[in-house]
């Protein structure tokens, strides 16, 4: 039987963190440039979105991050969705230990949209543009507006539903969907597809016909 805690005003930092390790988050890295024009990245495990019209998603950064104070001022950014077999590039960008110079050393990636640095080989990019910066104790809540999108990367299978799989953080590790919930996944994905477009050819066909406008008469 689950016993249950009492609520407080202060929780235990170690008992939220035994809480929130429960859940998977998708793991992405987040690159920019610095004012000197050097590339930077960092990777985050909280990467969320916020609205679709307009288009925002937000991530939260540590002020204690090596990397805090060049994306504090960067305006433009890229964030980097990582496939189940980049383990190695999270943990790359997420090494405290590396200099911005370090971290690009042998990595494959290119000048992007504005010269953002875009690495290459992951699931989907997305390109942001600062919307808001929120400073939430001992993080920053970063939200950026969407300007751009590459999934050229993204595989599909035969049928056409996205045959790769992103990366996720889990029970401090990285992970990979199992199996059976890749599959289970896709074919939802398949299903769900075939039920909007059979919606809209309903609604097609339903549509009342608009007539012809008249001739003008002279």
């Amino acid at each position: 039987m689950n016993t249950a805690t009492e609520t407080t005003e202060n929780v235990d930092g170690a008992a939220l963190r035994a809480v929130l390790r429960q859940g998977p988050s998708p793991v992405t890295v987040v690159t920019a440039r610095s004012d000197e024009g050097q590339p930077f990245g960092i990777t985050i495990g909280s990467f969320a979105s916020v609205s679709l019209r307009p288009p925002l998603v937000s991530f939260n950064v540590s002020q204690e991050a090596r990397t805090y104070r060049l994306l504090a001022k960067a305006e433009r950014l890229a964030v980097h969705v990582l496939r189940r077999e980049q383990a190695a590039l999270a943990a790359r960008f997420a090494d405290p230990g590396r200099s911005p110079e370090q971290q690009f050393a042998g990595v494959d990636w290119r000048a992007g949209e504005h010269r953002l640095p875009v690495l290459d080989d992951v699931l989907a990019v997305l390109y942001c543009r600062l919307h808001a910066r929120h400073r939430a104790g001992d993080s920053d809540i970063v939200v950026g507006r969407v300007t751009g999108a590459e999934d050229a990367a993204l595989e599909t299978d035969p049928k056409g539903v996205p045959a790769a799989d992103p990366l996720l953080y889990h029970q401090r590790g990285y992970r990979a969907l199992p199996a059976g919930v890749q599959q289970e996944s896709r074919q939802s994905v398949q299903r769900a597809d075939e039920a909007a477009s059979e919606s809209e050819k309903r609604s097609a066909r339903s549509a009342p016909e608009t007539p012809a406008p008249k001739s003008a008469k002279s």
